[in-house]
């Protein structure tokens, strides 16, 4: 075991110099460090052994991001409490604090599991996600969390456990803001969330979780004996996403009848059928119509147009010649059966202008919601 003091005779070595000197000793084979810090930031950061065996680093008096960047293998320890960033970027390591932390525990966390045995500050839990191709990352906190919390969650679980928190929402104002993603487990009293979020009891599963989670979570910040009284799943909850509703779009013209304000700053100048085109224009509303000219026989049959229409609106006939054509319903006449052509066989005509005559009126330009 090497121990790292970070100030000798009232001189404090740099974070980079204290880095440093911890990626040389791993590279040396040392793998188990106790830190002496003064404060220096992003402790330990990304390490690996060549070997392959874990690395143990238990740090005292950290600065901000402690546990930043941890990487599989990598195990820290931090005797007290910790400032902000705490498991900033955790791409697999393991993190335990023994007391309360400042904001954005597990700011971006992608994968590992990260113990807080006291507090977290402000939108910690915020933006953690989930690779599918790894383990899901878990932020465990022993009592609650401030305002923001697990603003834009995206992947894996959090698990706050409400200990000491008499009064007020566990986790603060506004939490869970912008999520979309993964678990937010609760013990205590919530405040609002938004609307587009489900507040649920637990299910066996959860319960599951939750019960072989916990004991490994108390163990890691020495509080075995709580675990009696956060094992009542009935003051339990858990945020998920809410099963999104399939949004009906009305059309342009449904929702100038229903919702466009008559005589107002933006309405029609003058009398509109109310037709109306899509984004793109197929058949008759294309402004560009591709015609596949061989004359001179010099089609090499490659399926270059047909393989690059986006639409998938190429169709090749051979009885007895060789054929290609464009779908005009499916087509939208962007050019690229001509733009790929090796021998400039398609060509683009411009499509003639559609006129349709309303009562009284001389001819008007209008285009169809097909």
């Amino acid at each position: 075991m090497r121990t790292i003091h970070t100030s000798t005779k009232n001189q404090r070595i740099s974070t980079q110099e204290l880095l440093t000197s911890i990626r040389e000793a791993v590279e040396q084979g040392e793998c188990d460090f106790v830190i002496e810090a003064q404060g220096q930031h992003d402790i330990p950061g990304p390490l690996w052994n060549s070997q392959g065996k874990a690395l143990h680093i238990t740090v005292r008096n950290p600065g901000q991001r402690v546990g930043a960047m941890m990487l599989p293998g990598t195990n820290v320890l931090v005797e007290g409490s910790a400032p902000a960033d705490v498991g900033w970027l955790n791409a697999g390591g393991t993190l335990i604090v023994k007391g309360d932390v400042g904001d954005t525990a597990g700011h971006c966390a992608a994968s590992g599991t990260i113990y807080i045995g006291g507090r977290a500050g402000a939108r910690s839990g915020s933006l953690m996600k989930h690779d599918p191709l790894y383990k899901a990352p878990e932020l465990w906190i022993l009592k609650h969390t401030g305002s923001f919390s697990f603003e834009f969650f995206s992947g894996g679980y959090a698990v706050v456990c409400g200990c000491d928190c008499e009064q007020g929402s566990v986790l603060g104002d506004r939490p869970c803001v912008g999520m979309v993603g993964g678990v937010v487990y609760v013990r205590g009293s919530v405040g609002d969330i938004p609307q587009d979020l489900a507040l649920l009891p637990l299910d066996h599963n959860d319960q599951a979780f939750l019960n072989e989670g916990l004991d490994r979570f108390l163990r890691a910040v020495d509080e075995k004996h709580r675990a009696p009284l956060l094992k009542d799943w009935e003051v339990w909850h858990k945020i998920v996403p809410a099963p999104k509703q399939e949004l009906v779009r009305p059309s342009v013209a449904q929702y100038r009848k229903a919702s466009w304000i008559p005589g107002g700053l933006f309405a029609d100048i003058v009398a509109d059928s109310g037709i109306h085109a899509p984004i793109l224009g197929t058949g008759l509303h294309r402004l560009r119509i591709p015609v596949w000219e061989n004359e001179s026989n010099t089609c090499l049959d490659c399926h270059k147009c047909a393989l690059t229409c986006p639409r998938n609106a190429i169709e090749r006939t051979q009885d007895t010649t060789l054929t290609y054509t464009a779908d005009p319903a499916t087509c939208i006449g962007c050019g690229l059966c001509q733009a790929v052509c090796p021998n400039h066989i398609w060509r683009l005509t411009d499509a003639p202008p559609l006129v349709e005559h309303l009562p009284g009126e001389k001819g008007r330009c209008v285009m169809d919601n097909r």
